[in-house]
């Protein structure tokens, strides 16, 4: 970081030779610190530090105090892979590693039955859409030769269109998927089953956003494909339109922040559409900051809404049914029962993709299954081998082992 200062704030591409070699061809290590990545992992390690300093005495009395801070520093490992890695396979292990955190945090308290099934959910939606991070760097090395962002953004997508315009589809899926855009957003609220701490610090502030920094990053394969951005802008006011109306009917304050945050993330979405990555980045900063506060303070905020009816007669809640009294009463219940059930997002989710996906897993499962039955089974017909006829020899040095 200092040294990226030091240079006027260009891009700094640090290459640390290969970490992996496959006959003519190695993965580099190689970090790239720019005006992209090195505000967003200052950041980072803010809010990384005040949250371990908080959590310090928030769960001192808690049974797994150490493996939160365990999981905690991989974390944080993972999300400066993530925002400093120069090319798609570091970046890949940091993504990685950020969600096998995530995962694990969301189950943190696995004596219950509720967090285990919200961390599952939430591994499964990582596990689908990261298989667009893959098929994109694949895609990226076959037009390209190298993933190393530096070489493989130097011309944009003027040529390969046909792969670079898969790539940027391969990545723009992960990144709905990590920020919970539609129609991948439902596990958001339900990863509110861990510490607080955590929710501040992953889906307040840094993990959710990452999806955003992974367009910001890629902005050179879409700048120039209007169906690819205008797809972007579409996605983020979608996911910010249902966002706001689903935290309208939300009961409790965890969720209707993270409800908040979600549409905050599809703004950010729609000005890397619009051709704004730089814009999205500090909109990234600014809103990691504000909602990692406010996510800190959620205990709190029950006591703020007594206090503000005491001094001006209303809550916020009051005044947001207020501004609802506008539309008709049949438009009111028609929405309400739509952000009361996600807008039905989940629903074709598990209709279309969930029940597909587990009925074609179960049946490659009945076939490897047939498969290995019938290599470890013995033929009928097979001759078993004659009885040993040798004659035993006795060994002198051991006694009774005369014939």
């Amino acid at each position: 970081m200092a040294r990226w200062i030091a240079g006027g704030g260009g891009a700094l591409d640090v290459r640390l030779g290969h970490w992996y070699r496959a006959a003519d061809y190695g993965y580099e290590l190689v970090f790239l610190v720019d005006g992209i990545s090195a505000p967003v992992s200052l950041v980072a390690g803010i809010l990384v530090l005040a949250t371990c300093r908080f959590s310090s005495n928030y769960l001192h009395r808690e049974p797994g105090f150490v493996r939160f801070f365990a999981l905690m520093l991989v974390f944080a490992a993972g999300l400066q892979l993530l925002l400093l890695g120069g090319s798609i396979e570091v970046l890949f292990a940091g993504w990685e590693l950020v969600g096998m955190a995530s995962v694990l945090l969301v189950a943190f308290f696995h004596e219950r039955r509720e967090p285990v099934r919200a961390a599952i959910r939430v591994l499964a939606t990582y596990r689908l859409c990261d298989v667009g991070l893959v098929l994109g760097g694949v895609f990226l090395h076959q037009a390209r030769h190298t993933t190393v962002f530096v070489d493989a953004l130097a011309n944009g997508a003027s040529s390969h269109d046909g792969l670079i315009a898969a790539t940027a589809i391969g990545l723009l899926v992960a990144a709905m998927g990590k920020s919970a855009q539609f129609p991948f957003g439902g596990w958001l609220p339900r990863a509110m089953e861990g510490p607080t701490a955590s929710s501040a610090v992953f889906y307040g502030s840094l993990s959710v956003h990452a999806g955003v920094y992974l367009l910001a990053r890629a902005f050179p394969l879409y700048q120039g494909s209007s169906w690819l951005c205008t797809a972007i802008i579409a996605i983020g006011l979608l996911s910010a339109a249902i966002a706001t109306i689903s935290g309208q009917v939300t009961p409790d304050a965890k969720t209707s922040l993270v409800y908040s945050t979600t549409a905050q993330v599809g703004i950010m979405f729609a000005e890397c559409g619009f051709g704004l990555p730089g814009v999205a980045i500090v909109h990234l900063a600014a809103h990691a900051l504000l909602r990692y506060y406010q996510f800190l303070r959620t205990p709190s905020v029950l006591q703020d809404a007594l206090r503000r009816r005491a001094a001006l007669g209303a809550t916020a809640a009051d005044e947001s049914a207020a501004r609802w009294e506008v539309i008709g009463v049949s438009l009111r219940r028609f929405l309400y029962r739509l952000a009361i059930e996600r807008f039905e997002a989940e629903a074709i989710l598990e209709r279309w993709v969930s029940r597909p996906a587990l009925r074609a897993s179960s049946a490659l499962d009945r076939l490897e299954q047939a498969v290995m039955d019938d290599h470890d089974a013995t033929p009928s017909d097979a001759t078993p081998l004659p009885p040993s006829t040798s004659r035993h020899t006795p060994d002198p040095l051991v006694p009774g082992s005369s014939a």
